[in-house]
C-alpha cells in the first residue's frame, strides 16, 4: 500500500464514506478535495485504498480503488490485562504505546489493591483507534473493560500461556522469563497489576488456575511501564525465532 494518511472507518463498504469525526479531520487538516486518494482500515486487519468523490462541509465521501489483508508482525494472539493506574493520564499513554508495539486484546483488571476502579471507556477506544491509526496499523485491538481478576481467569482459560507479572516474594514457583514455554503463534496473555501489586491471594489463585510468575527484572516498575516491557518482550521472543 501507498503511504498516505490512514484513516478509520468500520462500516467503508456499506457507506463509501469516512464517520464525522474521521472526515472533519481530513475537510479541516487535510483540506480533502475529491481525487485525493487517502487509505482506509475497518479495525479487523483489511486495508483499503479510496479515493475522495465527494465533499462538503460534513462529509467525505470515498471509492474503494483497491483492498487487501493487513499482515500483522506478531503470529499469536496477545492480550494484556492491566489494572488502570490512579492517575488516568498514565493509563491512556499506556494504551497508546501498547497499540503502536502491537496486540489483539486489552484488558482493563479490578483488583484487590486497585486504586481506580472504573474507567470510561469511549475516551481510552478513541485513543486505541489514534495509535493504530498513528502506527498504520489494520487491526483494532479490543478493549475490554472493567474486568473483575476472578472474571479474567475463567474468560482467559483457554489460552496457552498466562503469566502473571509481580513483585511479591511467595513460596510457589520461582519468577522466571519461560522462554521454553513460548510458541509465537500460541494464545498469551500477560498481566500487570496495580499499583499496590497483585495480593498474594491473587497470586495464588492464579498459579492454581496454570498462570506462571514471571519477573521484569531487578527493578520495581510502574504499572505503565511493566505493561509495555512485558509485550516488548513478547515481540522480541517472536523475532529471534524467525
Amino acid at each position: 500500500m501507498k503511504d498516505l494518511p490512514l484513516f478509520y472507518a468500520p462500516a467503508l463498504r456499506d457507506e463509501l464514506q469516512l464517520p464525522e469525526g474521521e472526515a472533519q479531520h481530513a475537510l479541516r487538516v487535510l483540506r480533502a478535495k475529491v481525487g485525493d486518494a487517502y487509505l482506509v482500515t475497518d479495525g479487523c486487519g483489511t486495508l483499503f485504498e479510496t479515493r475522495v468523490t465527494g465533499v462538503d462541509r460534513r462529509h467525505c465521501l470515498l471509492s474503494i480503488e483497491h483492498e487487501e489483508q493487513w499482515a500483522k508482525y506478531w503470529r499469536g494472539h496477545w492480550a494484556v490485562a492491566v489494572a488502570p493506574t490512579k492517575n488516568i493520564d498514565r493509563l491512556e499513554w499506556t494504551l497508546e504505546k501498547m497499540v503502536e508495539v502491537g496486540l489483539d486484546d486489552i484488558y482493563l483488571i479490578r483488583t484487590q489493591h486497585s486504586e481506580r476502579k472504573h474507567t470510561s471507556p469511549e475516551r481510552l477506544e478513541r485513543i486505541i483507534q489514534s495509535a493504530m491509526k498513528q502506527s498504520h496499523k489494520a487491526l483494532l485491538p479490543r478493549l475490554i473493560p472493567d474486568v473483575p481478576f476472578a472474571q479474567l481467569l475463567t474468560e482467559t482459560a483457554d489460552y496457552d500461556l498466562r503469566l502473571m507479572a509481580h513483585c511479591r516474594e511467595t513460596t510457589g514457583p520461582e519468577r522466571k522469563m519461560p522462554h521454553h514455554f513460548f510458541r509465537p503463534e500460541a494464545k498469551i496473555l500477560l498481566m500487570v497489576g496495580p499499583e499496590g501489586d497483585f495480593s498474594v491471594e491473587e497470586i495464588e489463585t492464579a498459579s492454581q488456575q496454570g498462570c506462571l510468575p514471571i519477573t521484569l527484572g531487578a527493578s520495581r516498575l510502574r504499572t505503565e511501564t511493566a505493561s509495555l516491557i512485558a509485550l516488548q518482550w513478547l515481540h522480541t521472543l517472536d523475532m529471534t525465532q524467525r
